[in-house]
Formats: structure tokens, sequence, C-alpha cells
């Protein structure tokens, strides 16, 4: 079953040991996998919770050298691709899927040694014990895990942090999440022409799938905060009253208030309410956002993304502010 244990994990040690043996070189694969990396990304990581439960199901029932292979190619392809797109929302469902399918792995294990092999790839510094699990405080720390992971101290003891089973898989997951959010930083002139313009490809699409046609080519007036779409509402509010956000909500919210009329120094006011303000790095990010001119997601990416608190039987956030005024919105 070492060919099934690398479809589902394709990001383990043994998936590693494949592509060294198979003397595999990402930077020199066949065109085919590169669209089948962007297929990927465009049409499976957007995908509904639940139709991605039942494609990990049924890769429960593979074992197959030839489909692992693909699998181990898969994976880093299409980590390099989301690396080099422009598009920090598909980088953050990315990463995601992969956290969300890790769970979903590790909660329905095919072995009972299953935990612990993915302990050592992720996390060797995690030891078990008579069916213990424990982390020094030190060690836990050291991986920076940041507003992903909220730290528990209740079971501290001699300097170590002693974890329930569900505590471990959430932790592994964190990790696996902060370690593909950790590539995100790639330099262009090092990767082959074919990744580039299939990273362009993916910028493109990305961004004719979460524009809002009705609104394309209108620009909204500034709108009420009460009017705000409730998971933007949440997320101005929360900010206002100097609670931190983490980095894909801040981003996601600067977004919003560029498209509904916020001038730059109306949002970098905005986040100076923050409690980790830093005036060099939100400016670059502000402006980054105005000459990018980054279109707000979809719902789908924001229920991908996690902020979605509410459902709002729309498909896009902007559709909401015509159920408040159709003509208050939109000159």
């Amino acid at each position: 079953m070492i060919y099934n244990f690398i479809i589902r994990y394709p990001f383990s040690n043994k998936a590693k040991e494949l592509i060294k043996s198979k003397n595999i070189n990402l930077f020199d694969v066949d065109e085919k996998i590169i669209k089948q990396a962007t297929v990927f990304l465009l049409k499976s990581v957007p995908q509904k919770y639940s139709d991605q439960e039942n494609k990990w199901n049924n890769y429960k029932k593979i074992d197959d050298p030839r489909v692992a292979e693909l699998f181990v190619k898969l994976y880093p392809i299409s980590k390099i691709l989301v690396s080099l797109t422009n598009n920090i929302s598909l980088t953050q469902s990315f990463a995601s899927y992969y956290e969300k399918q890790l769970r979903f792995y590790l909660l329905n294990p095919m072995d009972e040694n299953e935990l612990n092999e993915i302990i050592f790839d992720l996390c060797p510094n995690l030891k078990v014990d008579l069916d213990k699990y424990f982390i020094s405080l030190v060690d836990l720390l050291s991986l920076d895990l940041g507003d992903d992971y909220k730290l528990e101290y209740s079971n501290l003891e001699n300097g170590n942090i002693y974890l329930a089973k569900n505590e471990v898989i959430y932790l592994l997951c964190v990790i696996l999440k902060k370690r593909i959010l950790r590539t995100n930083n790639l330099d262009k002139k090092d990767f082959p022409k074919i990744f580039i313009e299939y990273s362009k490809f993916i910028d493109k699409k990305v961004l004719e799938l979460n524009t809002f046609k009705t609104y394309s080519n209108n620009k909204i007036e500034k709108p009420d905060v009460k009017d705000f779409p409730p998971c933007f509402k949440k997320l101005f509010e929360e900010l206002i009253s100097g609670r931190q956000l983490s980095h894909f909500a801040n981003y996601h919210l600067a977004v919003f208030l560029a498209n509904i009329s916020y001038s730059y120094d109306e949002i970098i006011n905005i986040y100076r309410k923050a409690p980790n303000f830093d005036e060099k790095i939100a400016s670059y990010q502000i402006k980054n956002i105005f000459d990018k001119k980054y279109s707000v997601a979809s719902c789908q990416t924001i229920k991908s993304n996690g902020f979605c608190i509410n459902d709002c039987k729309v498909k896009h956030p902007f559709q909401l502010f015509n159920k408040v005024d159709n003509k208050k919105y939109k000159k």
C-alpha cells in the first residue's frame, strides 16, 4: 500500500523518496503535467468541500505506481505555479486544500501507524510515549505558526505540552499549511519560461472567475458599513475594534474597501487600528492592491478561505448591494 500512501500524502518523505528514485526533475517535466496542475488549481482547489471529500474517498481505493508518480509531480508543480501567480487568495485556497485533505485522511486512516509516520515527516520533535503525544514548549514556539495555531498552556508540564490525538492532527494540518505558504516568494527568473506562461494564464482565469460580471464595468459608490456583506462587515468591525486579523483577512478586506471607493488614505487610516500595524508594510500592500486592481473574491473563494459567516444565497458579495438598493451603489 506504499503507493496509496503517496497518493494521499504527496508531501511525505515517501513521496520525496519516489521522486529521487525516479530521478524526476521538476523543472524539466512534460507540459502535460503542467496542464494537469493548472486544471487542478482552477477546478479542484475551488470545489465545494463535499466534492473534495468524495474525491479523497476515491483516492483511498487506488494503489497504482503510475498514479503515485503523477501525484508526486502534481503537488510540487502546483505549488510552484501558485507561488508564481499574483493571487494571494489562490495561494491561501491551495494551502487550505491540502490542510483539509490531510485532516480528512488522518481522521480516517488506512493504517494505525499512519499518524505516527506523518508526525515524523512534518514534526519530528513531536514525541509519542505510551499513546501520549507531547512536544517541548521551545520546539513548538520555534515552529512559528502565528495566528493559525492558538497555543494552549493548560497541558504544560515540565516544559512539555501534552496533546490529545485530535490536537495533534490540528497541529500537523497547520504545519503543512504554513509550509506551503512559506514557499510563496519565488523569483520568476529562476524558472523555465513555460512555468511563467502558465502562471500568467492562471492569474487571468482566476481574475475572470472571481469578477462579478454585472459590476465589471461599473464603479460602486461607498456604501454604509451597515450595508456591507456580512463577511466584510465582520472583518471591518473587528479591525476597527482593535482586533488582530490574519494576513489573508487583512488582504481580502483591503481589496474589498478599494473596490467600493475607499481611497488609499482612508484604507491606511483604518488599518492604523490594527494592533500589529506597520505603516511601511501596510502602505506597500495597499498600494499594490490599487496598482494591480485586484477584484473582490467570489463567495466560493471566501468560503474556501474561511471568512464566510452567513449563507447569503448569492455567488458574489457585490450582489448583496442590489438587495439593499439597486441604484444607490451604482453610477
